[in-house]
């Protein structure tokens, strides 16, 4: 907990604000049993002159107001506690929240290759949750409970030091208790925290994929799938509470334990004479509350071995180091479009000995302004290339180079602002048409936006909407259909106007008569950018000024069209073949 101390940030001074209530609070609740102990003694019990008992009126009525005065005054401050402390703790949760999704911001691709999508989902809600609960409880009991202890048996060391000794046989008990319970029990709630993570991804993969599970009819399979995410939460979290129960009846035990032990120890004092009635009263109500503060400091033990899991989740996110690192002072404005590839090795685990490289030697020189083309079937390492580009991974060995210069020593924000990449499943979020195009710029006009749109051959399919850029795209832009979700993605990288967009088989959706309108229209509207497509289909590729053939090696060869089908037998019979296939289609 200690690192998360910092997320106290905002709300220091109502931390600091809650010891002073609670030993307010407390003090007066201490005060109740001692001006009951005068009430009885001195009012109820009072003698006259001759030792016979005669209540006496104003000290009941004296002692009782100042009962009454004081429970008031600790009803008042606990309300205080309660209400400072839950908004501590929700503060608490909100500033870690906020940090995680922050550092997540952070990551690159292979930092969240390290975590689920479920997993990061669960550590900012229900792990937080988990840590906002414990903190609450925490700072109403921590304080308040020792502190009632503390005064308690100070009290019962006054009135009846004989009694005290109750606590020596009992406590020791309960601790140990407490320590057996809190050893076994934190196993089996990281246990559960990771079958969450397993259930949630279910759930996720299920729903983003419903449409695939009905179109195959899978849905028995999918609910069996989620029968048995949900039985190894459930079994897990049984084992942990067959641990956790035990906490009620040891407390059971503690408390008639107590009482059976001031019943006979009280009883006889009492009899002989070394109690009054008053401190006997007073005694009890004392060990009530000592017993009281034991049962809340057990619940919030239990409350720290469930949140200590939850604790170490979220610590793990935010003290994950970004694999990506800026230089001190890095540069902020690209030259130009042009990229190089110096002798560059990549692997997707860098700290792995045993992976093997996906991309081996490879040399590139790209000049600017030129429409180069990728083929290659899955696997090869396409898709791996282009997001070194973008930076989205760092190279294991040799240096890429964007206009000249290292692209490690641009800002990432330089960086990712003009070299921009369109995937093939690239994700529409919700809101309208234009939202999701300023993603590319927050600033851009309807102007700018409807040109980018012309561009990407989605004006006309827009503007026949009922709202235009206005019409509201649902979540994943499922209500449009993929060719139509792929027009819109290029449309928003290029209202950014990058030096270099990469369309990674970004047009798979599209016909190849709109695939052709697209390229003719950033071939003529955008000269200067640097345009890199990656496609299956080599006809959307053959006009590039530089097409690059790659194989499981690498590069298997580089050249124009003509070069290629001159040279490569095997782009030849690859052409060839799509050619053959496209003549039988028409």
């Amino acid at each position: 907990m200690r690192k998360l101390f910092k997320y106290f940030k905002t709300v220091k001074k109502e931390l600091i604000s809650i010891p002073l209530l609670i030993f307010v609070e407390v003090l007066f609740e201490i005060l109740v049993p001692v001006f009951m102990s005068k009430l009885i003694d001195n009012g109820i019990q009072a003698t006259d002159a001759f030792g016979n008992v005669v209540p006496d009126k104003e000290k009941i009525l004296f002692y009782g107001g100042l009962m009454v005065i004081s429970a008031v005054i600790a009803l008042l401050f606990g309300i205080l506690v309660t209400k400072t402390s839950s908004k501590v703790s929700t503060e608490f949760a909100h500033n870690i929240r906020q940090a995680q999704f922050e550092k997540i911001q952070e990551y690159s691709f292979e930092n969240i290759d390290n975590f689920k999508t479920s997993s990061l989902i669960t550590r900012m809600t229900m792990d937080v949750n988990m840590i906002q609960q414990a903190t609450n409880m925490i700072l109403r009991v921590s304080l308040r409970a020792p502190s009632l202890i503390i005064f308690s048996i100070v009290s019962i060391l006054i009135f009846a030091p004989t009694l005290a000794a109750v606590f020596v046989i009992v406590i020791p008990i309960l601790v140990f208790g407490l320590y057996i319970i809190i050893k076994n029990a934190h196993k089996h709630f990281v246990k559960m925290f990771y079958r969450i993570d397993n259930l949630n991804q279910t759930i996720q993969e299920d729903l983003i994929g419903i449409r695939t599970v009905k179109s195959y009819v899978r849905e028995d399979y999918e609910i069996d799938r989620f029968n048995r995410a949900t039985r190894d939460v459930r079994d897990v979290a049984i084992k942990a509470e067959r641990i956790v129960i035990f906490n009620t009846p040891l407390m059971q035990f503690a408390i008639g334990l107590t009482f059976v032990l001031v019943g006979w120890f009280g009883s006889r004092l009492f009899v002989f004479g070394n109690l009054t009635e008053g401190q006997f009263a007073n005694t009890l109500t004392y060990i009530n509350q000592v017993l009281f503060s034991l049962m809340m400091i057990s619940h919030v033990f239990l409350l720290f071995v469930m949140s200590r899991a939850s604790v170490n989740r979220i610590i793990e996110v935010l003290e994950e180091e970004p694999f990506l690192k800026e230089t001190e002072n890095p540069i902020t404005e690209i030259k130009d479009g042009s990229f190089k590839f110096e002798n560059v090795y990549f692997k997707y685990s860098s700290s792995s000995e045993t992976d093997t490289y996906v991309l081996k030697d490879i040399n590139l020189d790209i000049p600017s302004g030129s429409f180069v083309g990728i083929f290659g079937s899955t696997g090869t390492g396409k898709s791996t290339l282009v997001q070194l580009l973008a930076r989205l991974y760092d190279t294991s060995k040799g240096t890429i180079y964007i206009g000249g210069r290292d692209i490690k020593e641009y800002s990432l924000e330089a960086l990712r602002k003009e070299v921009i990449l369109v995937l093939q499943k690239n994700v529409l979020f919700s809101g309208t048409v234009r939202d999701n195009i300023k993603w590319g710029k927050k600033d851009a006009t309807d102007e700018e936006i409807i040109s980018a749109l012309k561009k990407a051959q989605a004006y006309d399919f827009v503007m026949k909407m009922e709202k235009g850029l206005d019409t509201w795209i649902e979540q994943g832009g499922v209500n449009v259909s993929g060719g139509q979700r792929q027009r819109l993605t290029i449309a928003r990288a290029l209202v950014a106007n990058p030096k270099i967009l990469i369309l990674d088989d970004s047009t798979s959706a599209v016909d190849t008569k709109t695939d052709a309108k697209i390229r003719e229209s950033l071939s003529k509207e955008t000269p200067d950018m640097t345009k890199v497509v990656i496609s299956q289909r080599l006809s959307s590729i053959e006009d590039a000024d530089i097409i690059i053939i790659m194989d499981e090696k690498g590069i298997n060869a580089i050249g124009t069209h003509e070069e290629l089908y001159r040279d490569s037998s095997m782009y030849k019979s690859i052409y060839d073949a799509q050619s053959r296939a496209k003549e039988v289609e028409n």
